[in-house]
């Protein structure tokens, strides 16, 4: 009885510890992304199988200690304490080494995590990467992930990066945990609603407000796609973003006399350093390629500009007689997002919906604070600079409120109002 009960006891923990190895790159053509600190590497032949390719890294003698190569997953993986710290990585090498392999590209905030693994020299081997250390200044994993990399000499005896050697080794079929990303969020409401503007005053690239200037079509040599979805009763577009989406437009538009570019967005996932969402446009001189463009910079600055709509204003600067392309770069792992009210207009020209709310801005120019006020409740209120960057937020709901911007550089802004759900604009200059 005793015999059985132990051997129970010894069957649930190893239920308990069983491990999950899934495929999540072969690296047979596929996978390699690139390299750092001045390892070389590329797909060469299986050095025991030759229809099979893998990818052969070869350290650079030259090169930084912590040299090595980033590769790219189609899917994400899972690391933690409750499910399993371990993945697999097949190495050849017919030297004995020590490599660093590294967890990053940490999805909601999963702290990168470095741990080390000996090979023997022997050829093929399958090493187990577990990654429990706190090497290179990094933690135990604990969580789910999006890349990995590899540093490609450790030093076990001093606990850091060694000196690179000009070593050469192959890796192939790296296995771990896969871990099926949460669907993306999406908003709720839609976006603000764009002032009114007279027909010779705005181009409609893509909103329901205006009749549109032109026909959008997603170009076939971008890494991303947009599709037409329905929120809250407004009709937007659904990105799912790569590197960049570009749009053609299927008239040259003559935008010369436009001053303002607006668009509308919502990023689905969390702020991280380095996130940027920027818009250009493609202005084709001979309408037959790119003669110039208007680049536009717009920083996704912290955790309050994602999950909401943003409204933003870029001033137009540049050649924009025929644009045919409009394109939007994106970086820090936006993924999913929302875009609306895409027009160029021209500043101060926007239909005064003041004059049925009585809107009043005073004094202008003002030094310290300005003044609005209303017949009906203001909402709130937000003011851009001249480079189309919020730089104040203010809840209002009430009829009047006097807004300190005696913070404010000097210099012409835009103070965008919303009034039972109509926005309406102003400039105003601080002294």
């Amino acid at each position: 009885m005793k015999k059985i009960t132990l051997l129970f006891a010894l069957l649930v923990s190893s239920i308990g510890f069983s491990q999950t190895y899934d495929l999540l790159e072969s690296f047979d053509g596929t996978g390699f992304e690139g390299t750092f600190g001045g390892t070389s590497a590329e797909y060469a032949a299986d050095p025991s199988n030759a229809s099979v390719q893998v990818i052969k890294i070869t350290s650079s003698p030259t090169g930084t200690v912590w040299q090595g190569i980033n590769v790219v997953l189609s899917g994400n993986y899972k690391l933690t304490s409750d499910t399993q710290l371990t993945m697999k990585l097949d190495v050849y090498s017919t030297t004995a080494i020590t490599i660093a392999p590294k967890a990053q590209g940490g999805v909601s905030g999963a702290p990168e995590s470095v741990t080390s693994v000996d090979h023997s020299g022997s050829g093929w081997e399958t090493l187990t990467l577990t990654f429990d250390k706190s090497l290179d200044g990094k933690v135990p994993a604990n969580g789910v992930y999006a890349d990995f990399a590899l540093h490609i000499n450790w030093n076990t005896s001093s606990n850091n990066f060694g000196a690179a050697d000009g070593r050469i080794f192959y890796v192939k079929n790296l296995q771990g945990l896969s871990a099926t990303p949460p669907a993306a969020l999406e908003p709720t409401d839609a976006p603000p609603t764009p002032p009114t503007y007279t027909g010779n005053n705005v181009m409609s690239l893509y909103s329901e407000a205006f009749t549109p200037a032109a026909t959008i079509t997603n170009v076939d040599w971008d890494d991303s796609a947009f599709q037409e979805v329905t929120i809250a009763g407004n009709k937007v577009l659904k990105i799912d973003g790569g590197n960049f989406i570009g749009m053609n437009l299927d008239v040259f538009l003559n935008a010369t006399n436009m001053t303002h570019l607006h668009m509308d967005y919502w990023i689905s996932t969390d702020h991280t350093p380095g996130t940027v969402l920027n818009p250009k446009l493609s202005n084709h001189g001979n309408q037959t390629a790119e003669t110039s463009a208007i680049d536009i910079t717009n920083i996704i600055e912290s955790q309050d500009e994602v999950k909401k709509w943003q409204s933003k204003d870029f001033p137009l600067n540049g050649a924009r007689e025929s644009i045919k392309q409009f394109l939007i770069t994106d970086a820090g792992k936006i993924g999913v997002y929302y875009l609306d009210n895409v027009y160029l207009y021209v500043a101060g020209t926007a239909s005064v919906e003041d004059n049925l709310f009585n809107v009043s801005l005073y004094p202008n120019p003002a030094s310290n604070r300005l003044n609005i006020s209303a017949a009906n409740t203001i909402q709130n209120a937000e003011i851009y600079n001249v480079l189309g960057k919020k730089v104040m937020n203010v809840t209002i709901n009430k009829t009047s409120e006097s807004i300190d911007i005696s913070n404010l550089a000097s210099g012409v802004y835009m103070i965008k109002y919303n009034i039972e759900n109509t926005v309406g604009t102003a400039k105003f200059i601080k002294q």
